[in-house]
């Protein structure tokens, strides 16, 4: 057993087996992969990594777990695993290589993690676990610690949340995870803290710029699946800093010094999907690198859909809290498009995209 020291949770304590888990490569390796991606360029502080949040989820979801005996005690093993597949610079590449929970599913089958699972689960049993409401639900162990952590590191006032108090009121009824009267404003805290940090931290025009930037640097280098999955960041920044194309290596000194591309369009008019790939290709033909189109998905906002326990009737949170009604109202005002473009070419885009976007 060991103890670790962390600053949301106090001491989290591991287990022996949890410790072998830990102790692999492949868990290591989230030492070196941020949580937030490239958001220290807004928020300096904000270095920490799926590690320590993988120990906060482990923690978080083993407190639930003990309040709920009947919960399979894999589950808790599942949330230290849970982020296991995350690429370089945490979710920013995935729209090149696909979501991260397959590469996790990878991890474990061929990695010398998988060896650690077999001393106890069978792999396609432990695998089936790390979709178990406990890690994976609509209010979650991951979400609560993600959460409250990000706001820490970020240092944004909206991470105040009574995580003892939803603690003690989730119960598990064989299917899912129940939020008791009790824990409903406790709840309510932790959704306004998702809804105030999605446009102030997740959405920071800085951090989204960098990541396009970087996305950008990646899809010219052309690194193949098979080597991305198993990079960290330390990998990935080195081989684009010695590319062979001058394009990569400028976006990444680019990211490096902080010399970002500035915003020329950037607005929650949507003009479709369709439109936007249009622009893009054109300003693709015209600009090549220079120029770069982010057209995110909009925002879910699944939470809502916990179940609540009000006077022995199941009821959905967003019908019992006014206050989450309202949030699920506001969640796509925050949503933005835009175009970003090297600071020597600004003046030209903006005359070009005049042609296409009113």
């Amino acid at each position: 057993m060991k103890l670790v020291h962390d600053p949301i949770h106090g001491h989290i304590e591991l287990d022996d087996f949890a410790v072998r888990l830990v102790d692999t490569p492949e868990f290591q390796r989230l030492r070196r992969i941020t949580q937030l991606g490239l958001a220290f360029l807004a928020y300096p502080s904000a270095r920490h990594t799926r590690f320590e949040h993988s120990l906060g989820t482990f923690h978080l979801a083993r407190k639930i777990a003990g309040y709920n005996p009947e919960v399979d005690e894999g589950a808790v093993y599942a949330a230290l695993l849970h982020d296991l597949g995350h690429y370089p610079f945490s979710h920013t590449l995935e729209g090149i290589y696909g979501r991260h929970e397959e590469n996790t599913k990878w991890f474990i089958r061929h990695g010398e993690i998988g060896d650690v699972v077999r001393e106890r689960y069978s792999i396609e049993e432990f695998l089936k676990l790390l979709k178990h409401p406990l890690v994976s639900g609509d209010i979650d162990a991951d979400r609560m610690d993600y959460l409250v952590r990000d706001a820490y590191y970020t240092g944004v006032a909206y991470g105040l949340v009574d995580l003892d108090r939803l603690v003690r009121n989730l119960a598990w009824d064989g299917e899912r995870l129940v939020i008791g009267e009790k824990g409903v404003m406790a709840a309510q805290s932790l959704l306004l803290a998702r809804s105030m940090m999605y446009p102030t931290v997740y959405q920071h025009h800085v951090s989204k710029i960098a990541s396009v930037m970087l996305v950008e640097a990646v899809k010219l280098e052309g690194i193949p699946f098979k080597e991305i999955r198993t990079m960290d960041e330390v990998d990935l920044v080195a081989r684009l800093r010695r590319s062979e194309r001058a394009e990569v290596r400028e976006l990444i000194e680019a990211i490096d010094s902080r010399r970002l591309y500035k915003r020329v369009l950037y607005t929650d008019k949507d003009p479709g999907e369709k439109a936007v790939d249009e622009l893009k290709r054109e300003l693709e033909a015209e600009f090549g690198h220079l120029v770069l189109v982010d057209y995110p998905p909009k925002p879910k906002f699944e939470e809502k859909n916990a179940f609540v326990l009000v006077g022995g009737e199941l009821k959905r949170l967003s019908e019992v809290s006014p206050l989450v009604r309202s949030l699920v109202e506001l969640k796509d005002t925050h949503w933005r498009w835009g175009v970003y473009a090297r600071a020597d070419v600004v003046e030209r885009v903006e005359k070009f995209i005049g042609l296409f976007v009113p």
